[in-house]
């Protein structure tokens, strides 16, 4: 164990399930400090890993400042603004002996950037089409090195289907026709896929993106072009829980002059 007194910055699952490991060991956890106004994890953990352990979770904080010398002794946290900068005369003083930073995951890319892979500017992972497959003919990706993922189960399946098409491709089968493209917006921060072929669709393809606030009592719409063909009710979404979306072969056929499939967000 590296303290007894922690703090952790970052909200995120792997926050959250440390915070719950370093209470299990014996570690007070003094607070959970998120700079945004939402947790970054799953709303199961923030149950299981700090609600039903008592431990305090700071939403639009941030750390300003770090006492100690040979080691940490503890960390000054502040309220934010929405522009996420420090909001003086807001601060508080926590001791600590240990301070344990969970900021995020970024996908390894170096191979896709050495072979010229064209990657998206907010998932840090390849843009991809139904089948997978990169800009560049032959290569595919899935995983988190796509984009991050919520459980593993989603990783295991993506890496199935990447496999398949890989080995079909090794057989003779190209997925070179990059598609309709798939446009976020208005609440909705990516899409994966970003593209979608309606001829390499067996019956549906499942759109896989994440919101960028907390909505409630909101709608996930789904347009092509201009006329609007899904529209869900969602009680609540947030930025920590991947949702999913069905686009059937059925739909696709429905519009076969199609341009743009675009994602987004409309209130009740």
């Amino acid at each position: 164990m590296p303290g007894k007194e922690v703090v952790i910055l970052g909200s995120g699952d792997i926050g959250l399930i440390m915070a719950r490991r370093m209470t299990l060991e014996g570690a007070k956890v003094k607070a959970v400090i998120e700079l945004m106004p939402y947790s970054g994890g799953l709303k199961r953990n923030i149950v299981q890993c700090l609600d039903d352990f008592g431990i305090p979770l700071k939403l639009a904080h941030t750390i300003t400042d770090i006492k100690g010398k040979d080691r940490i002794e503890g960390v000054t946290v502040a309220k934010v603004d929405e522009s996420r900068r420090p909001i003086p005369g807001t601060e508080e003083y926590i001791s600590c002996d240990t301070l344990l930073l969970s900021v995020g995951l970024l996908p390894e890319n170096e191979l896709s950037r050495q072979s010229q892979v064209t990657l998206s500017s907010i998932t840090g992972g390849p843009e991809v089409n139904e089948s997978l497959q990169t800009n560049i003919e032959g290569i595919f990706a899935c995983g988190n090195v796509l984009h991050v993922h919520d459980l593993v189960d989603f990783v295991t399946l993506e890496s199935y289907s990447a496999g398949k098409n890989a080995a079909e491709y090794i057989k003779g089968k190209r997925f070179n026709k990059k598609g309709i493209e798939v446009v976020a917006t208005e609440g909705v921060r990516y899409t994966v896929p970003k593209y979608i072929n309606a001829e390499n669709i067996e019956e549906l393809i499942e759109l896989r993106f994440r919101v960028g606030n907390v909505y409630k009592n909101s709608y996930v719409s789904v347009y092509f072009d201009e006329v609007r063909e899904i529209h869900l009710k969602k009680r609540i979404l947030a930025p920590g829980e991947m949702e999913t979306v069905k686009i059937t072969k059925d739909m696709l056929a429905k519009y076969p002059q199609c341009n743009r499939i675009i994602v987004k967000i409309e209130e009740a």
